[in-house]
């Protein structure tokens, strides 16, 4: 499998804590996805799974949105955050996951104005501005509290790295391809499938006990059919209005009533 550019270095951060919390981060992430789905992946009615990150303020980035607005994790203060991990051409999972999170802010009521989503692209070549503004115009959120952060890598990869994302690991050749390809099926009128999990085997790295957490390769359970050089982490973090992350909800896990629940708990909490 090749390297994924997220291999480089971990930007200096002040205390030894903080110089961890993302290995922490993608440990969590990496049990969450290995041990408590691993009985539950299809059927995620049955058990509710989520993982807690390190309480502790949100790391904050600058990036800009499919409007060119600069947004960051500081601004938001005051409201809740959804924060996740997408890429506008994804055909199955991407769509299935921005769904449940439209749904569940849906069921907010008057509690979703202040509600805040920040999806950061893992794809920096497929995910330009224009295509960004497509995906939400697709699911009718266009213009509301939904921004979709774009950029280059090296914009982006401060970001993954401290939420501990594995973006996609295609070539800029193979993401250009993929993102061509997919402007021509949505121009044919082609419409969402509901999301099913493809049918291939995690790679061997899946089954380590204790991966290696700096090793950021893709090492999960299948999820994209689009091949494993597109396969991403996709999980959602729910950051409260002071800034301090709080909830880690793997996308199997996600459904729009359990993360309205999660929702309300955090917006009505002095």
């Amino acid at each position: 499998m090749k390297r994924s550019s997220g291999s480089e270095p971990v930007p200096h951060a002040d205390g030894r804590l903080r110089r961890l919390a993302p290995a922490i981060l993608m440990c969590l992430i990496l049990g969450a996805l290995g041990g408590l789905l691993a009985a539950t992946v299809y059927h995620p009615s049955t058990v509710r799974a989520s993982f807690t990150p390190p309480r502790e303020p949100a790391r904050d980035f600058r990036l800009h949105d499919q409007d060119g607005r600069s947004i960051t994790v500081g601004q938001a203060r005051g409201h809740v955050v959804i924060l996740t991990f997408l890429y506008s051409t994804c055909r199955d999972l991407c769509p299935a996951q921005a769904a449940d999170i439209v749904q569940a802010v849906g069921k907010l009521g008057p509690l979703a104005g202040r509600v805040l989503v920040y999806g950061v692209s893992v794809d920096p070549v497929g995910d330009t501005p224009a295509r960004a503004r497509a995906f939400l115009k697709k699911y009718g959120v266009y213009g509301g509290p939904v921004h979709f952060l774009v950029g280059s890598r090296a914009a982006l990869r401060p970001v993954w790295r401290a939420y501990g994302i594995v973006p996609i690991n295609a070539t800029p050749q193979e993401a250009r391809d993929a993102a061509v390809a997919y402007d021509r099926l949505q121009s044919g009128g082609v419409k969402s499938r509901p999301y099913l999990p493809p049918e291939r085997s995690a790679p061997p790295a899946a089954q380590e006990p204790f991966p290696d957490a700096t090793d950021l390769r893709y090492r999960g359970r299948a999820r994209h059919h689009a091949g494993v050089d597109f396969e991403h982490s996709a999980y959602v973090m729910l950051i409260d209005k002071r800034g301090i992350q709080r909830v880690g909800i793997p996308f199997e896990q996600l459904t729009p009533d359990s993360l309205a629940a999660d929702l309300k708990r955090l917006l009505t909490q002095r």
